[in-house]
């Protein structure tokens, strides 16, 4: 078999599909998985591709050991090609990663309600050009506000006080339903949307907004492992949250209004999340003729018209959530856990790490460090962990808070794994052509999933 042959038709392949890195990046991406080919002929497919994670899981190790990350899992599926990398510890408790754990995704729940939202469009519930007022009248202050100006994240809200300041579910929601309307136009990405989102849309269709995930995006994909509440005997694979051992995801918003809403609350395995991207690449799981809203920039270019996602672009990671080697038509989205779900036509990936599982100790001490550094610096200090109570079912009950991005900071973490991901889903996608150059009807899955 003739390898470089086969290299030279890929690199082709993968330019005439659309991609921003060079010819010269995707050979030098390439360069050893070639060498590893040629020099295990031998191998099984299974082998192969263990011999190619190896930079994955260095890059890993390193990142969790150089940040207050207890534990990760990583999957990238391409084809009939699924891997997955978990290690460290599900929480501060040295309970060892589980192949199976559960994640507080936070904002990639936004993606969630995007999703059950174009579907309504389509079956005529609402269109885009309809106004809130008049599919939803709780919302008493928002004027002419348009489905589209919600969903395209063109519409600045205020509030007339702080939702996750409200300690009854009914006081949180008339706060909500109070919401006004700063300004339209300008990109501007924030929660509120996808809150009055999940409300309208329990509104129109006289369902909950669990009934509608389940319907359009569970059921639809067999999804066993995606909660908006998790089961009790679950609880204990959650991870992701400083209220992770309640069941219960970190963001006090969500938790105001009853543990869940349209912005955040989804908690899922990263198997449900590459078969979420996978469905919503091949199937219509959202609408075919609507999912280019996702990839398409929008009013701001590294965001979809969706609004919520990460489109690519020529900077790569400089610029996106979007490395230069993937097909320009891949989106990500993301969540403030640091977690992130990247789509593709043939390929898939999870990023999902749990540094607001630290224990709250950890937390006020790394809190420290940054405002040590912030003064040197004359900037203001930042409260980084916060508690919280709120009034569940007659039950006060406490909450925390872990705000995790500053101290496992993107650059060095999220965006160091993103382009790894697609350093990975481009060498599994070069061995899938060498192996379906050697047996064109090779339709055998190929599962690696490895703990470290």
């Amino acid at each position: 078999m003739n390898y470089d042959k086969i290299l030279d038709e890929f690199i082709d392949e993968v330019k005439k599909e659309g991609t921003y890195a060079t010819v010269e990046e995707l050979k030098d991406v390439l360069y050893d998985t070639l060498k590893v080919i040629k020099y295990h002929k031998d191998d099984t497919p299974e082998e192969l591709v263990d011999r190619i994670i190896d930079d994955n899981i260095k890059q890993l190790e390193e990142i969790r050991n150089n940040y207050p990350i207890p534990g990760y899992t990583v999957g990238v599926r391409v084809s009939n090609i699924n891997v997955k990398l978990f290690g460290g510890d599900i929480d501060a408790f040295e309970r060892k990663m589980p192949d199976n754990a559960l994640f507080d995704v936070a904002s990639v729940t936004k993606f969630y309600t995007q999703i059950v939202a174009y579907n309504l469009i389509k079956e005529g519930y609402f269109s885009l050009e309809d106004k809130v007022k008049d599919l939803d009248p709780r919302f008493v202050n928002v004027n002419d506000l348009t489905i589209r100006d919600v969903l395209t994240f063109t519409t600045e809200f205020k509030t007339n006080g702080r939702i996750s300041d409200k300690v009854e579910v009914n006081e949180a929601l008339n706060c909500l339903y109070q919401m006004e309307v700063v300004a339209k136009g300008a990109y501007n990405y924030n929660d509120l949307g996808m809150i009055l989102m999940k409300e309208l849309m329990e509104n129109v269709t006289n369902k909950k907004y669990s009934e509608l995930v389940d319907e359009y995006i569970v059921n639809k994909l067999g999804l066993l492992d995606t909660h908006l509440v998790v089961p009790k005997n679950k609880i204990e694979l959650v991870t992701g949250s400083a209220n992770a051992k309640l069941g219960k995801v970190n963001d006090p918003n969500a938790l105001a209004l009853g543990g869940y809403s349209g912005h955040a609350g989804i908690i899922a395995s990263s198997d449900d999340l590459i078969k979420l991207g996978t469905g919503v690449a091949s199937s219509d799981v959202i609408p075919r003729d609507m999912l280019k809203d996702a990839y398409t920039p929008g009013a701001k270019d590294i965001r979809g018209i969706m609004g919520n996602t990460y489109t690519s672009h020529e900077k790569g990671v400089d610029a996106s959530y979007v490395d230069r080697l993937e097909p320009i038509t891949n989106f990500a989205v993301q969540g403030s856990t640091r977690t992130q779900l990247t789509i593709g036509k043939d390929s898939t990936s999870t990023i999902l790490l749990n540094p607001a599982c630290m224990s709250i100790e950890q937390a006020l001490e790394e809190e420290a460090k940054i405002n040590e550094a912030r003064a040197l610096k004359g900037q203001n200090p930042l409260s980084l962990v916060k508690h919280f109570k709120f009034n569940q079912n007659g039950e006060a009950i406490e909450y925390n808070l872990i705000d995790a991005r500053q101290m496992a900071p993107s650059g060095a973490t999220i965006e160091k794994i993103i382009t790894g991901n697609a350093k990975l889903a481009l060498r599994l996608k070069f061995l899938n052509k060498v192996i379906t150059n050697y047996d064109k009807n090779y339709k055998k899955e190929v599962n690696v999933s490895k703990g470290i």
